[in-house]
């Protein structure tokens, strides 16, 4: 069955972050390889799970899109060679090894395992079979043998690819449950699931072992800002702010945000809409921009939202550049403001804002909109 979107850019523009999907990434300082879920959450549970699991307990990279609407997230596949939401590759470009999980149809509990990465393939085959899990050769249409493929995307240019049939994946929940809730909650495993992903980690240790240098990978220092080590299985290292408004992720943990301009754009957010005294804590936070409710539309209104919105940043948000406010006064609905507001890292006053948050403040303070 085709895909419905070509690509990430295409299912951005048509479903909402935070709302229909999720996107979970660990870059760890030092790792040599990374677990990758793209079909995660609904989409092919519990694809995320076995991933995150695998990484989380041999402090490897880790990364994940899933999928969270309540039914139809077969429709958020992309295809492993067409797959290119940019924080991927932010995990890729220091591993020198991949293992990309995958579920497909089948009732009989057997693994097709593919990609380029015929040495890592093997030892992950004999571990597999060894504990008692049925390993094929896949079909041609999941046989990740590709460059193209997410999974061969790495240093090496090679790695692999496990496709887990629907049958193997429900023996790793009791009741066979693969629901969204069910798979976040990790008292609902069985042995299965942890007898294969020790099977998969042993044969990572076998071909990896530490201190293994290998010759034909180019490695590059793991730094900036988008670079966090694993802490308790979320991103660490002072990068993390909880994603408002709240929600959990598809494991069940508060979702967070670590992208830096993403996380200038929430606090955008929270300074230009909130109204003075609305925040107990500091009752001062906030701005004024609701002095203009019920204005007309003359010059003294933007004035006001823009004046009121610049004097807030640069109060609250003091390492923020505002590189444009678009206030908007509606005549036709009165008591309704709207203001977008474009801003900057001050670290890159350079480089034009590509965050764009628009909140529309009503009668009261209520806020719609925004972006995250």
């Amino acid at each position: 069955m085709a895909d419905t979107y070509s690509n990430y850019a295409d299912l951005a523009a048509h479903k909402t972050i935070g709302t229909d999907y999720l996107i979970s990434s660990r870059a760890v300082t030092g790792a040599r390889g990374a677990h990758l879920a793209i079909h995660g959450g609904a989409i092919e549970p519990p694809t995320t799970q076995l991933a995150d699991y695998c990484s989380s307990t041999t402090n490897s990279s880790f990364y994940s899109f899933q999928g969270t609407m309540s039914s139809g997230n077969s429709t958020l596949h992309i295809r492993s060679t067409r797959f290119d939401e940019p924080t991927v590759f932010q995990v890729l470009r220091t591993a020198e090894w991949t293992v990309s999980w995958h579920g497909t149809s089948g009732s009989d509990p057997v693994t097709y395992l593919g990609g380029l990465d015929t040495e890592l393939g093997a030892a992950v085959e004999a571990r597999l079979t060894a504990a008692g899990f049925t390993v094929s050769a896949p079909p041609q249409a999941i046989d990740g043998n590709d460059p193209l493929n997410i999974a061969n995307r790495n240093l090496r240019s090679q790695g692999v690819q496990l496709e887990l049939s629907r049958g193997l994946r429900e023996s790793f929940y009791l009741g066979a449950d693969l629901t969204l809730t069910s798979i976040a909650d990790a008292s609902r495993r069985t042995g299965v699931f942890y007898a294969y992903a020790t099977a998969v980690m042993a044969a990572i240790a076998q071909t990896w072992p530490q201190g293994r240098a290998e010759s034909g990978a180019t490695r590059q220092p793991v730094a900036g800002t988008e670079t966090v080590t694993s802490v308790a299985g979320y991103p660490g290292a002072g990068t993390v702010q909880m994603r408002l408004p709240f929600q959990l992720d598809a494991m069940g943990r508060v979702a967070v945000l670590t992208a830096p301009d993403k996380m200038l754009v929430q606090r955008t957010r929270a300074v230009v809409a909130t109204v003075p005294g609305e925040y107990v804590g500091e009752p001062a936070f906030g701005s004024g921009i609701s002095d203009a409710l019920f204005r007309p539309s003359d010059p003294i209104a933007p004035a006001i939202i823009s004046d009121a919105v610049r004097t807030a940043m640069a109060r609250w948000e003091p390492d923020a550049v505002i590189t444009a406010i678009n206030p908007v006064v509606n005549d036709d609905q009165e008591g309704i403001v709207d203001v977008e507001v474009d801003v900057a890292l001050s670290n890159t006053p350079a480089v034009e804002a590509e965050q764009t948050e628009s909140v529309r403040i009503m009668p009261g303070g209520r806020v719609l909109g925004g972006a995250l």
